[in-house]
């Protein structure tokens, strides 16, 4: 499982307390955060430890060209668990990391697909967490399909694939008693993706478009609400090209001290963007 988070989720207890749980992470580190370098990597990235976890450092400047020509983007400095540039390259990470957005989707999966806008029955905290833990499992459950049938085949995002589908196909083989095909007609496709993947598969989605938007606080009881700072359009406006630039740190020499497991302290070099 990889986490993906936004600045201001990057505390080092936060950061030891997800590592603790067996998940990686690739989280967005604030900008006042100056992890020591450890070692330079070939793909700009570098190694660091914070308290106690040997983590990987991405820096890169991202810029978005939109289709009425202007052009956003900043500097990002990403912290992640993933430590094998070979495996997982920077300029890879900094695109995956854009997807973090997509929580947004499954907060509307949560409360119009499945709820559908209805509340939750229970009236006590126990039957409440029992029925969130029911609607969670349900998710996942559904979500894990999708991915292991586009997986399936050449080059499929699951992006593409509909939750809508998936949970009517599961409805199906409750409600209807649906039932696999009889094995002299089952194909090997069919029998790693099931009825569910099959009816995923069936009705794929096109490939999402580039584009972004303003950021816009829309509670009107915030301070923020119409906030804007970056001047993005505040409709949504299709992105032509993406361009990312991994950075590596410039070292401008011994600038700090870094205790060892042995106790003795050894000078590393910092970076200062």
């Amino acid at each position: 499982m990889l986490l993906l988070a936004d600045r201001a989720f990057d505390s080092n207890k936060l950061l030891v307390d997800i590592a603790a749980q067996g998940a990686r992470f690739l989280i967005r580190a604030t900008s006042v955060r100056r992890p020591p370098v450890l070692a330079l990597l070939p793909d700009g990235s570098y190694l660091t430890r914070i308290s106690g976890l040997s983590l990987r450092v991405v820096e890169a400047e991202i810029h978005s060209r939109t289709a009425d020509g202007g052009v956003f983007g900043g500097t990002y400095r990403l912290l992640t668990t993933l430590t094998d540039h070979r495996t997982d390259p920077a300029g890879h990470l900094v695109r995956l990391y854009h997807e973090r957005w997509e929580i947004e989707i499954t907060y509307l999966a949560l409360r119009h697909t499945l709820l559908k806008g209805r509340v939750l029955r229970s009236k006590d905290a126990v039957g409440l967490t029992q029925g969130m833990w029911a609607l969670l499992t349900l998710y996942q459950a559904l979500r894990s399909v999708m991915v292991t049938a586009v997986e399936t085949t050449s080059g499929g995002d699951p992006d593409r694939a509909a939750f809508t589908v998936a949970l009517e196909a599961a409805r199906d083989t409750v409600v209807s008693s649906a039932r696999p095909a009889p094995s002299t007609e089952r194909s090997t496709s069919y029998d790693m993706v099931g009825h569910i993947g099959t009816r995923v598969l069936q009705a794929l989605l096109p490939g999402r478009r580039m584009r972004l938007s303003a950021r816009i606080v829309q509670c009107g009881t915030s301070r923020c609400n119409g906030w804007n700072r970056d001047g993005r359009p505040r409709s949504s406006t299709p992105i032509t090209t993406i361009e990312i630039n991994v950075h590596p740190p410039v070292l401008t020499g011994v600038r700090d001290r870094h205790r060892t497991g042995s106790g003795r302290w050894d000078r590393v070099a910092r970076s200062w963007p």
